[in-house]
């Protein structure tokens, strides 16, 4: 290691309630000890060279990454530790060249955003916002209108089997339900360690009465589920996304919904986020929405947290992070060059 040399941390103001706290609460940011941190100067959008230089690590939660965020390599950090596990906004090619890791949060974030999907789940089945909003008008001889629907006997499915939509059939155990699944990049042994069938898209969307989403929004699974898949589905089932809006066509659901074609939708992410104030989602009582926000805990903060300052902390260390997510980047020579200077 470097004599005399200090690994220095930075976080972005995104994550600082702009009081000398955080944003989110707890994020245990002991874990950084004995490293110095600094909050970044407030950015627009996405990081720049500027807001970078002299960080050898940033954690971060909104601002994206783009070729634009580096300049020289040799100034850019070794690593970027994001809250979170979507990296949709980050270029992994521009972290890749500027001899940046990407890191992110998979054990932080996998039992609150399982537990948050669950909770979607059931919520929507039961139509507890529109069974809310009855209560609140005094509507108790309305109470046999719209029941809802209970879980068990039921064919529930996700899209994608990651660590996630793995805890959640874990979740879900307890039920006496078929588990279901489609995710090209998993085997039928892998699934079936979850008690999980792996079938093709067209089985799932026509078999399932419940659709989770917990996929990654790549170009490949950009408006995976269109009208065909959504026309596929059972009058009676319904869809949840926890993912990313775009994996899912919203006008071919919003069609699909307003003629009563599936039974609801519970949705945490929107095809563009903001969404319009107009946005017809809003205006159905077959659906739940929230404002990507679902997950948001204490216990995903401190989860997050952990993980993230670990990530950093090991890299300080001369270490390599466990959920590096451009590995390629690890054998390239203005990352090991940066990363030399931490080593014993």
């Amino acid at each position: 290691m470097s004599e005399n040399k200090t690994f220095k941390v930075g976080l972005s103001a995104d994550l600082s309630d702009g009081n000398g706290g955080f944003s989110w609460g707890e994020i245990e940011i002991e874990n950084l000890q004995p490293l110095s941190w600094d909050f970044l100067a407030p950015l627009e959008s996405q990081f720049t060279p500027e807001s970078l230089a002299g960080f050898h690590g940033v954690a971060f939660a909104a601002p994206s990454v783009t070729t634009e965020s580096f300049s020289d390599s040799k100034d850019s950090p070794l690593v970027l530790s994001r809250f979170g596990v979507g990296y949709d906004n980050i270029d992994l090619d521009a972290c890749t060249a500027a001899g940046t890791a990407l890191t992110i949060t998979p054990d932080g974030s996998k039992k609150p955003v399982a537990t948050a999907a669950l909770m979607l789940m059931l919520s929507t089945m039961h139509r507890l916002v529109a069974k809310d909003s009855l209560a609140r008008s005094h509507g108790w001889n309305q109470r046999l209108h719209g029941l809802g629907q209970g879980v068990n006997g039921k064919t529930i499915a996700t899209i994608g089997l990651g660590n996630i939509a793995a805890e959640f059939f874990r979740l879900i155990s307890p039920f006496d339900v078929r588990k279901i699944a489609y995710d090209p990049w998993k085997t039928k042994d892998e699934a079936a360690a979850h008690g999980v069938e792996l079938l093709d898209l067209d089985q799932v969307m026509s078999q399932a009465d419940v659709i989770v989403v917990m996929a990654l929004l790549t170009p490949e699974s950009f408006h995976l589920i269109s009208q065909p898949q959504i026309g596929a589905m059972k009058k009676t089932a319904i869809l949840i996304n926890i993912s990313r809006g775009p994996i899912v066509d919203e006008s071919a659901l919003i069609e699909a919904l307003v003629n009563k074609r599936i039974f609801g939708a519970g949705l945490d992410v929107f095809e563009t986020e903001p969404p319009s104030k107009d946005n017809p989602l809003f205006a159905l009582d077959n659906v739940i929405v929230t404002p990507h926000n679902i997950a948001w805990t204490d216990e995903l903060a401190r989860g997050m947290g952990r993980s993230a300052f670990k990530a950093i902390k090991d890299i300080s260390q001369g270490q390599i992070p466990e959920y590096v997510v451009n590995k390629n980047v690890l054998t390239t020579p203005q990352f090991k060059e940066k990363l030399a200077q931490w080593q014993s």
